[in-house]
């Protein structure tokens, strides 16, 4: 056999990722039963430093990102969120804080069941802190069977509160989520019924909010490629380090 093994071109290979996340802690005062961290994330390595996290940001800016996502657990459990997001900042990233507000869902009850606290009036209020300086507002919405017939209601609650954006995302089923998975995945028939809710929406409001629905891998065929493929645009980096 004399056929020449090719390396693999470069095109082929994918670029530097263009979407920067950095899990910062595990740390939460929530308890979500969705909740996508690990559920040993008590045996995991130690936080990186605050100038660790800013030598990955320095490291990723010169490969090419340029959005950066501040993730956890709850990153404003991090002490060093200011001087992380002055350096982001300084470094030219566009910047994204994802945080719980102290997700919101229809009703107070049904929000402090499923997080295991009384949250609800508190994220209330982090919206209206939101909307009074004027910084855009993304409303990310964790979907499951015990919520989904609330997307109506929750629909009319975003834009109530002022969301420009608001993605609907059924529950993925990672670590503490996939221990729950029997009791929150929900059925085809309340599926089809949240994306007719969804379309009457969008056809009432058109372009003043943005809805994007993320549906379960379960209900098709093969599995949906994780933000165009993980490391090609988004790369993850846990509060350890690891990416």
């Amino acid at each position: 056999m004399n056929a020449r093994i090719e390396a693999p071109s470069s095109a082929a290979r994918p670029g530097p990722p263009l979407w920067l996340l950095l899990e910062l802690t595990y740390r939460c005062p929530l308890h979500c039963v969705f909740c996508y961290n690990p559920t040993d994330f008590a045996t995991t390595g130690r936080e990186l430093a605050t100038d660790d996290w800013i030598r990955v940001l320095r490291e990723a800016r010169s490969l090419g990102a340029v959005q950066l996502g501040l993730s956890g657990g709850e990153p404003l459990a991090r002490e060093d969120l200011e001087p992380l997001v002055a350096q982001a900042h300084a470094l030219g990233f566009y910047i994204n804080l994802i945080t719980s507000g102290i997700g919101m869902t229809s009703t107070r009850e049904l929000n402090d069941f499923l997080s295991s606290t009384r949250t609800f009036e508190l994220k209330s209020q982090v919206a209206a802190l939101i909307r009074k300086y004027d910084y855009p507002m993304v409303l990310n919405v964790v979907l499951h069977r015990l919520n989904i017939d609330h997307v109506g209601e929750i629909l009319e609650m975003a834009e109530r509160i002022g969301a420009q954006y608001v993605e609907l995302a059924n529950t993925q089923y990672y670590g503490w989520a996939w221990l729950n998975r029997d009791r929150l995945l929900p059925s085809r028939e309340q599926l089809r019924r949240a994306e007719q809710t969804l379309q009457r929406f969008r056809a009432r409001v058109g372009e003043k909010i943005k809805v994007f629905f993320v549906v379960p891998d379960y209900f098709e065929t093969r599995p949906k490629a994780c933000m165009n493929g993980l490391g090609s645009v988004f790369l993850t980096i846990t509060p350890d380090g690891t990416a």
